[in-house]
């Protein structure tokens, strides 16, 4: 069991990580596993208080800067719940100490803060964008990387805020079905019902939502991944009785987007991210309302 002190070090001052040795962030990731795997693949927040609030937070990408903006907000305002919508890595110049910050984070305070799949969260997208080589750089040993692999495979992939709310990474999938096949599944259960949902987990984690769009569409991002409209968002909500989504995976240049009446809000974390110039958002829910919300650059 890793050292709670070194955690709560690690967040104040996250140079510290670049000293850590593999058993140290073998420790780390060993003690979050435990966590994970007791936990749903849909995850179920119902908040009887109505003042208390829930922050949801969209890409990081290794964004040291934003996330510690985000951490002081959070640390400031004490909100209930807080959910990480995945892509934590890749392509930012501080992406271990990003995913090693939220992770003690999570060990820390297990019930406050909560970590969801995104399409990053993948071997194939690590080894692309530059995660796989950045920890092969630092511990010269690619077989080390496994334990991160572990932990992607138990994360959530989406949660139901107050029957109400849905969260996750990129979008609705064709299939209005799954919400039920997940509920009440276990992460480390994944493999029972992978067969059923296969593709579902891939579209929830890589759908895009698209105006003017009726439908499913192909996607650029390649294949089996959707655009998706109004009409069968609206179809897919109204079947699962919810109201709202969040969802995260496009930078947008003013920060965030609201699509489809108003009903579906796209928030993006990584402030500037590849160098545009663009603010990073997050979202606020309060007494049944999402409020997006903008980083001071």
């Amino acid at each position: 069991m890793v050292e709670r002190e070194l955690l709560k070090e690690l967040i104040k001052n996250p140079v510290l990580v670049s000293d850590l040795g593999f058993d140290d962030i073998s420790k780390i990731l060993q003690d979050v596993k435990g966590i994970f795997e007791k936990e749903n693949l849909l995850l179920e927040f119902n908040l009887k208080d109505i003042d208390k609030e829930i922050y949801v937070i969209g890409d990081i990408h290794g964004n040291l800067d934003t996330l510690l903006k985000l951490n002081k907000i959070i640390e400031e305002n004490k909100p209930e719940i807080v959910i990480f919508l995945g892509d934590i890595v890749d392509r930012g110049p501080k992406q271990l100490e990003c995913l090693l910050i939220i992770l003690a984070l999570k060990i820390l305070q297990p019930y406050k803060y909560y970590i969801l799949k995104g399409n990053h969260e993948t071997l194939e997208m690590n080894q692309f964008y530059g995660f796989f080589q950045d920890f092969i750089s630092r511990f010269r040993n690619s077989g080390k990387f496994n334990k991160i692999l572990e932990l992607y495979n138990l994360l959530p992939l989406c949660t139901i805020i107050n029957n109400a709310i849905l969260c996750l990474h990129g979008g609705i999938p064709q299939d209005n079905g799954i919400l039920k096949k997940l509920r009440g599944v276990k992460t480390k259960e994944i493999k029972l019902i992978l067969n059923s949902i296969s593709q579902g987990i891939f579209q929830i984690i890589w759908n895009d939502p698209k105006e003017g769009l009726k439908g499913f569409a192909d996607s650029f991002r390649g294949a089996g991944i959707k655009f998706f409209g109004k009409d069968v968002f609206d179809e897919f909500m109204k079947v699962n009785n919810l109201k709202f989504l969040i969802r995260s995976h496009e930078c947008f240049t003013e920060g965030y987007r609201w699509f489809f009446d108003n009903r579906l809000l796209s928030i993006f974390s990584s402030a500037n991210y590849r160098g545009v110039f663009q603010p990073a958002s997050y979202a606020l829910i309060k007494n049944g309302n999402i409020i997006p919300k903008l980083l001071d650059l």
